[in-house]
């Protein structure tokens, strides 16, 4: 792909509006409070139980294992996983912790990717099912006031007649030249050899073979055959001679309690501003999607959320 082109990835970003219908607790991240909702909620609408979230026997045509718990790709060679990289992206409200009285709205972005965008349907009425069985601790109720495209243009509902005709896509990819910054906006979360990857250790090769590792999969998922190939050899090599200056980049820790391994666990990640210098034609079109398919670890809970400034 050249740049100024679309990606070949469809990618959309909607909008969903909200009414706390009692008093609700935002945690300072609510991107894990909102997964855990919706996840429920489409284990409710699933044609078959499912044991510790594995893949049932109708996976195919199974909303939670499409979204969820999709298999692995046999002799897939990018990565050995129990599961493939899940097809959305929740990015919670900003502004940290919030307590909203009875009545009061809040939004938040929903991104799909690929496959997930046939089940719109679904996932709204998932979502509707999550907003009224309720959210926090307290399980308060909330109603689905407005779902919206990125640009403001469509209002969505779950009635199938009024999604198959919309357009929904991201903008072209722009040229880059030898300047860009990435703004993070929620935590970047990165690992080498096991490690978390800190602010004095992050490198462009770093972001870039995650961007890349995270495309790939989700294109040979969603695209099959169809899937362009990307070379991780060339873009290492590519991705080694682009300086990489923090700005501000501090990191930030943040913890939630997981129920299903029923213990705390701790996400911290990188937030701040990074300067990149070099040759970034390569990854004009990494750089331009991720800021809808983040990039790092726990990206379907809205981690590794960055703007690119060109």
């Amino acid at each position: 792909m050249t740049a100024s082109t679309r990606p070949p990835l469809p990618i959309a970003r909607l909008h969903l509006t909200v009414r706390a219908e009692g008093p609700l607790q935002l945690p300072p991240y609510a991107g894990s409070m909102l997964r855990g909702a919706f996840g429920h909620a489409l284990l409710a609408l699933s044609p078959l139980p499912h044991t510790d979230g594995k893949p049932c026997a109708l996976h195919a045509s199974c909303p939670y294992c499409q979204l969820f718990a999709a298999p692995p790709l046999p002799g897939h060679s990018l990565q050995k996983f129990s599961h493939m990289p899940q097809p959305y992206v929740i990015e919670p409200p900003t502004g940290g912790a919030q307590r909203l009285q009875a009545g009061q709205p809040f939004g938040f972005g929903l991104v799909l990717v690929g496959k997930a965008l046939g089940l719109l349907p679904t996932v709204l009425q998932a979502w509707q099912r999550a907003l009224r069985t309720g959210l926090g601790p307290r399980h308060t109720s909330c109603t689905l006031l407005e779902v919206i495209d990125e640009n403001g243009l469509q209002r969505l509902s779950d009635k199938r007649e009024q999604l198959s005709n919309l357009n929904l896509s991201i903008p072209p990819t722009p040229v880059l030249g030898e300047h860009a910054t990435l703004h993070f906006l929620t935590p970047l979360r990165l690992q080498v050899q096991g490690k978390p990857v800190r602010a004095a250790q992050l490198t462009a090769r770093d972001v870039f073979v995650a961007l890349a590792r995270r495309t790939q999969l989700l294109c040979d998922v969603h695209l099959g055959a169809a899937a362009p190939q990307l070379d991780f050899a060339a873009l290492s090599t590519q991705a080694a001679a682009i300086n990489l200056q923090g700005e501000g980049l501090r990191w930030f820790d943040w913890g939630r309690y997981s129920q299903r391994q029923q213990q705390e666990m701790q996400l911290g990640g990188l937030l701040g501003s990074v300067h990149l210098q070099g040759d970034l034609a390569p990854f004009a079109q990494l750089l331009h999607q991720g800021q809808w398919l983040h990039v790092g670890k726990n990206a379907t809970m809205g981690l590794g959320g960055y703007r690119l400034e060109a």
